[in-house]
């Protein structure tokens, strides 16, 4: 990391989050996506990105109301699309209510932090799209499948999320590599808590 901002974010993160993604990916095998594996990963997804946009949504309303420049959090929510989801298959609203939501780190307070949660999130988005194709193949209704669907924006997103993380000062980076690297934990140790079927990761 050098002393000054500059093209040097986005391969930070990449580096300090790396062993995790890939033990993410390694939690999900899209040859045996079925509806079950689908009611279970939106349930998941649901329950991190509700407390996740919460949290990024309060700093962006901080910081845009102070006229700080901040990248757009509210085009980023997902969480309305995958509570759409869960009820075409089948959850009443009260079901999707009741559903558990993930424990969280504090709430970003910094840029940086911000930022490092953003880089998880906008990663999460661009791979739906993966995960939509394959369970759409594997029997999954299309309407169960908006909130993972190609989306254009998603990709304009990560270009902006991108672009600011490459412009941190090494200390506001930090921040972001931190934040990251604490919400892929929280990502993982998810993933990997039963459901009240008792189901974990994709069993």
């Amino acid at each position: 990391m050098t002393n000054t901002p500059g093209g040097h974010g986005i391969e930070a993160l990449r580096t300090a989050t790396r062993a995790t993604h890939e033990r993410l990916d390694a939690l999900v095998d899209l040859r045996a996506w079925d509806q079950a594996t689908h009611r279970w990963w939106l349930q998941r997804m649901l329950g991190l990105h509700e407390p996740l946009e919460r949290d990024l949504g309060s700093w962006y309303d901080g910081h845009a109301a102070s006229g700080e420049d901040a990248p757009d959090v509210p085009s980023r929510r997902r969480a309305g699309a995958i509570a759409s989801d869960l009820r075409s298959l089948g959850l009443t609203d009260e079901e999707v209510r009741n559903l558990p939501r993930s424990p969280l780190p504090p709430a970003p307070t910094t840029r940086g932090q911000a930022l490092g949660r953003l880089y998880v999130l906008d990663g999460s988005a661009l791979g739906g799209s993966v995960i939509a194709r394959h369970a759409v193949a594997n029997g999954v209704p299309h309407d169960a499948c908006t909130s993972l669907a190609h989306d254009p924006g998603r990709i304009a997103s990560w270009r902006e999320t991108k672009a600011l993380l490459d412009d941190l000062t090494p200390a506001e980076l930090a921040e972001a590599v931190l934040a990251a690297s604490e919400l892929f934990a929280v990502f993982e140790a998810w993933l990997l808590t039963p459901t009240s079927d008792g189901r974990t990761s994709q069993q």
